[in-house]
């Protein structure tokens, strides 16, 4: 039976060489030093076994094992690894691996389970074997399907009690303008019955002088140039006489922006209409305004000119009625009647429009102008009523004042200018020393991890053997398992340290099993039922983004159990198009409030809890803590478009 050893350490390497070749049917073929390199060899050695570390330089055991798989189908592959987590066991078996072995228990289960793969047959260390997942039942999916089609026929009587019941016209029209349903409201505008409305068009409706306007409109509905359009016009009933209607029609189109059917809304606005029309009988009122007020017509031509206008302007009535308006216009504004005229034949109104205007003598003045259109009793535009104001004095004095509040505003982005670059120093600094305190930690880790943990591994099978020899001295064997069981403590304290300086999990299998390593671990040590959420999507992040949200439930879990008093935790990161969201909650007694009266989000926080904000702002994020008597929580998320082009990046080195 031939093998293959894969470990980054050479110490470890002759260990486990040693004791495979205690058992004569076994022949080492070949060794390699980290993932790659087991790729490379298994693909020329052929081995029938492989005996491989996780944590290993280039590729690591769980990347290497399904491209072993893939190109060797008949090679069983065993992983041997310090980590004693049930999540790694999980991983490793999805990953391919018919074994796994936990390096303390070496001495005792190397062979054994060298001998499960080697007959093809699986063995996983007794600490945490694969989960298996079990299927919703039966019953569970009848209640949802009943809970799903209550809510449909709940969402549909409230559509149709919205249609019918609204207190205006609603009605669903084809693309050829023909109706397909309207509510009662819309029959009441409209003075025909509902059958007689389902056999027609909006085009029998709508009053002819309307009509041209509102098919142009509908015309670019269906081309897709508008979705919805808004508009004044008539309809003529069935008895002949015309209403007003404030009319929306909007657009549904199907997944492929094609037309559907267009939604029609009315409202009976003739009331507004005869107003509008009051107000202009009793326009002689405005003749004591202060201020300009001017009628004209569609041609320009002065209709009226109120006293306010005689003393603005210089001109009598008698020298401005039946004049051009241009009579006040400069030479070089002339093209702004034109377009004020265009725009008050489509109805529209110009408020407040700062512009020139030329007195008698040729003098200038600036002034606010509002246009309204002028409207008969069929609703045609016939002209058009102006206000002035002189506005000279006060735009001098605004201009004074926006020269000085530009001067005050340049001097003071000036200083807010060097705020910021001080703020990104100070910040940048911040992010540097977040890299750094991280890097050391996984240095530390490593140190760890591939010296003193792998000494102590070699130790352990150094001494293995000797128990075996001493057990005709009782004295000398009890001095011997003493000593193995001291070495198996210290190397599980230093895995301890080294995990919780830098979880291996994180760089080797991604968030989500770094993640459920540490509360399952968390959950034994303090008791505190941990709920853990991650959804699948997630996938793999960018390296800072993983560390971040990985030491934030680390320090918010240490917080609920030191200061919370909570008896349970509950832990989900979540990925939408928008957003990666991670959210801690606890029941616990919550965080006090400042002396001062603040919320505990905008109280003062101590060193763990800005570490964790800066983090999440050096990766452009938002960090929000909620906090009541009830319990508190904690929100960290991300901008999702910065872990993809981040994973983008990675990919493609």
């Amino acid at each position: 039976m031939r093998v293959l050893i894969v470990d980054d350490h050479e110490v470890v390497r002759r260990g486990v060489r040693s004791l495979i070749l205690s058992d004569s049917k076994y022949e080492i073929c070949g060794e390699a030093v980290d993932g790659q390199d087991a790729v490379e060899k298994a693909t020329l050695l052929s081995p029938d076994v492989i005996v491989m570390d996780v944590s290993m330089p280039r590729l690591n055991g769980l990347e290497a094992t399904p491209l072993i798989r893939t190109a060797l189908p008949d090679c069983e592959i065993l992983i041997l690894s310090q980590h004693d987590s049930a999540e790694m066991i999980r991983q490793a078996s999805k990953a391919g691996a018919r074994g796994y072995v936990v390096k303390s228990s070496i001495a005792r289960d190397l062979l054994t389970a060298l001998e499960s793969v080697s007959r093809h047959q699986p063995f996983f260390d007794a600490v945490s074997p694969p989960v298996k997942l079990t299927p919703m039942d039966s019953k569970e999916i009848l209640q949802r399907s009943e809970t799903f089609e209550q809510a449909l026929r709940e969402s549909e009587e409230l559509y149709r009690s919205t249609f019918e019941l609204t207190a205006i016209g609603i009605a669903h029209v084809n693309s050829s303008g023909r109706f397909l349903r309207l509510n009662e409201k819309f029959v009441q505008i409209a003075g025909y019955s509902k059958d007689e409305l389902l056999r027609m068009t909006f085009h029998d409706l709508t009053h002819p002088e309307d009509l041209e306007a509102d098919l142009a409109h509908a015309e670019k509905i269906k081309s897709g140039a508008l979705d919805h359009y808004s508009t004044d016009k008539r309809y003529i009933r069935k008895d002949g006489s015309e209403v007003w209607i404030k009319l929306t029609v909007s657009a549904v189109r199907d997944t492929s922006g094609n037309l559907k059917h267009f939604i029609t809304v009315i409202e009976d606005i003739n009331r507004r209409r005869q107003g509008e029309e009051a107000l202009f009988k009793l326009a002689a009122i405005v003749e004591s305004s202060d201020d300009a007020v001017i009628s004209k017509d569609l041609n320009g031509t002065i209709m009226s000119w109120n006293t306010g206008a005689a003393r603005i302007f210089g001109y009598t009535a008698q020298e401005a009625i039946g004049q051009p308006i241009t009579l006040i216009i400069p030479p070089e504004l002339q093209g702004e009647e034109k377009e004020i005229i265009s725009r008050l034949r489509n109805g529209q109104r110009i408020d407040h429009f700062e512009t020139v205007r030329q007195t008698k003598t040729g003098g200038r003045l600036a002034i606010s102008l509002t246009v309204s259109p002028v409207i008969d009793g069929n609703g045609k535009v016939i002209g058009a009523s102006k206000i002035a104001r002189d506005i000279t004095e006060q735009k001098e004095l605004r201009e004074r004042l926006e020269a000085r509040v530009k001067q005050r505003t340049e001097e003071l982005e000036e200083k807010n200018k060097a705020l910021i670059e001080q703020t990104e120093t100070v910040r940048e600094l911040s992010g540097r020393l977040l890299r750094i305190q991280d890097e050391e930690r996984r240095r530390i880790a490593r140190d760890l991890h591939d010296s003193a943990g792998q000494i102590l591994v070699a130790l352990q099978m150094n001494l293995a053997p000797l128990r075996t020899a001493a057990q005709c001295d009782s004295e000398f064997e009890k001095g011997i398992v003493e000593s193995l069981g001291l070495v198996d403590q210290l190397s599980k304290e230093l895995r301890t340290l080294s995990y919780l300086l830098h979880p291996p999990l994180l760089d080797e299998a991604g968030l989500s099993s770094a993640l459920q390593w540490y509360v399952e671990g968390f959950t034994q040590r303090s008791t505190i039922d941990v709920k853990l959420d991650v959804a699948p999507e997630i996938g793999r992040l960018p390296g800072d983004m993983e560390m971040t949200i990985f030491r934030i439930v680390q320090e918010s879990l240490t917080n609920i159990h030191r200061h919370s008093g909570s008896d349970q935790a509950r832990i989900s990161v979540l990925r939408d198009a928008e957003e990666i969201c991670l959210q801690i909650q606890d029941n616990g007694r919550g965080m006090p409030a400042s002396k001062n009266g603040r919320s505990p989000a905008r109280a003062r926080t101590g060193v763990g809890i800005q570490g964790m904000r800066e983090r999440v702002k050096q990766l452009g994020g938002r960090f929000e803590i909620h906090s009541n008597g009830n319990g508190t929580e904690v929100m960290a998320a991300f901008p999702s478009v910065v872990a993809e082009m981040d994973a983008e990046s990675l990919s493609s080195k």
